[in-house]
């Protein structure tokens, strides 16, 4: 059997999860193994997000998951979707009775809540919030007397069933305990907080059937205590999450444990935190899966772990169908509005671009509200490029995005391989990048299907775009490495270099 851990399997996801969901499509496709997803964080309405990976086919619908939560309460936590997400007067939906009595309602149609008062002294009772576009309540918080915040809040799926109680200090509005509920209301997990700034969790308690059968310290515990459950000797198991190392690490079963790294293990020059544990113990891992060699090298450099615990496998990718000639006007950015892609450099960068009088649009696909986007947006105001430059939260179909381009843009801080830029070349869209640690430098080859860029150098990534701009590269190509075929022979060496 093969099993991936994963902490979270979200409906909208970045690289990691894409990457994790397209290895284990493809290990289906093309070698029929058995395989299993195991989850390890809590999400009551997993069956939705499971709708939406069967309807979409981001994940095939032979692959089991499990999800811990539902599994502690029996496989008696998640309800199954309905066949709309509206959720408005489904017979199938739990009658949601208001707990609390005399009192008034003030409705906020616009925040899709309501607010309960005492209808004689005016107290705040209680704050119900209700699922978009439905009649459903996902939370309801209780207040008391004497105390500006909640003490109580009470959860409910998508179908209306309670699923979760949290208790909260009255001093500093932190979690004391939460209560995990099945189908039935019946407890199957109870976890306690100090009441502290930090509020540690210090106790984790399962039931069965109202008896208590096991109780944990930690996350960690509780996780290696799911893993040793699902796990037999000599089972094969993927693990993309650094979050999850210890507990896989602790697993009492002789498994074949491989270590995926998606991302850079520095922080700067020194080994991120989340690394150490993985790469202090490599007589306890099966192989270490990167997806550069020049990870592997730098990973060596620093730790003493011989060349036959590593397997280098690029992220790959099939061939398009057809490339198309007829580009827009435009380079693009697609990702993550974040602090370590440094956006800011593009608009820098294409500041100076512009002032040489070229007339290129820029799109930035990726800007969901927040911090990150306002900042973004101050600097195009700030530069007047407010015309010029467009910001999209998201595209359905980036591969047409990337071929109706000039070129795509990425001066991030670090990657692990950008997936992004595989794609961009994939349509015939080259790629200007930093040529960071890791991935630009193993996808592109400069001055064919794009150009790499020394971090951090503004004026020298405006170059690249007036250079795109006068001399368009030609028949972009992906390097032969990250075909579809090449990946197929590098899992074919993986699997029975493990198993042998």
């Amino acid at each position: 059997m093969i099993y991936t851990v994963a902490s979270t399997l979200p409906p909208v996801h970045g690289g990691r999860t894409k990457s994790l969901l397209n290895r284990i499509n493809f290990l289906d496709d093309e070698f029929d193994f058995e395989q299993t997803i195991l989850t390890t964080n809590y999400n009551p309405n997993y069956n939705s997000v499971y709708k939406i990976f069967y309807d979409k086919k981001i994940l095939k619908e032979n692959i089991k998951i499990i999800n811990l939560y539902d599994w502690l309460s029996g496989f008696q936590l998640l309800t199954k979707p309905s066949k709309s997400f509206l959720f408005i007067n489904k017979s199938n939906n739990k009658i949601q009775n208001i707990k609390i009595s005399n009192y008034i309602i003030e409705k906020d149609s616009d925040n899709n809540c309501e607010r309960y008062y005492d209808k004689d002294t005016g107290k705040y009772l209680l704050y119900r919030k209700f699922y978009s576009d439905s009649n459903i309540v996902k939370f309801e918080d209780y207040f008391v007397q004497g105390v500006k915040h909640k003490v109580e809040r009470w959860e409910y799926n998508e179908e209306g069933y309670l699923h979760r109680i949290t208790n909260y200090s009255r001093k500093l509005n932190k979690k004391l305990a939460e209560f995990f509920y099945d189908l039935k209301e019946q407890p199957y997990c109870k976890k306690y907080y100090e009441e502290t700034n930090d509020n540690k969790l210090i106790g984790i308690f399962i039931y069965s059937n109202g008896t208590l059968v096991e109780s944990f310290n930690n996350e960690k515990e509780l996780f290696t205590y799911f893993f040793d459950f699902n796990f037999s000797d000599q089972d094969i198991i993927f693990n993309d999450a650094r979050l999850l190392d210890k507990s896989l690490i602790n697993s009492t079963k002789k498994i074949k444990p491989i270590l995926v790294f998606h991302s850079s293990h520095f922080e700067g020059e020194k080994i991120k935190g989340s690394y150490k544990l993985a790469l202090n113990n490599p007589d306890k891992i099966a192989k270490y899966y990167v997806l550069t060699n020049h990870q592997k090298e730098d990973i060596q450099n620093d730790f003493n772990i011989p060349d036959e615990k590593f397997k280098v496998i690029p992220h790959f990718i099939n061939a398009p169908k057809d490339i198309i000639n007829d580009k827009k006007d435009q380079f693009v950015f697609m990702g993550r509005f974040s602090e370590e892609k440094q956006i800011s450099h593009i608009i820098e960068s294409y500041k100076l671009y512009k002032e040489k009088g070229y007339k290129t649009k820029l799109v930035l696909y990726g800007g969901v509200k927040g911090a990150e986007r306002t900042k973004i947006e101050n600097l195009i105001e700030k530069y007047n490029l407010k015309n010029e430059v467009t910001i999209q939260e998201f595209t359905n179909n980036p591969a047409q995005v990337f071929r109706e381009s000039k070129a795509s843009l990425l001066t991030s801080k670090f990657e692990g391989f950008p997936l992004s830029i595989m794609e961009s070349i994939n349509e015939g869209c080259p790629v200007i990048a930093y040529d960071i640690r890791y991935g630009p430098r193993e996808i592109i080859v400069n001055g064919e299907n794009g150009y790499l860029i020394e971090p951090n150098n503004i004026e020298q990534f405006a170059e690249a775009m007036i250079s795109i701009s006068e001399n368009p590269l030609e028949n972009v190509k992906t390097k032969e490495g990250i075909t579809y075929q090449a990946a197929i022979n590098n899992f074919d060496s993986l699997i029975k270099a493990v198993t042998s």
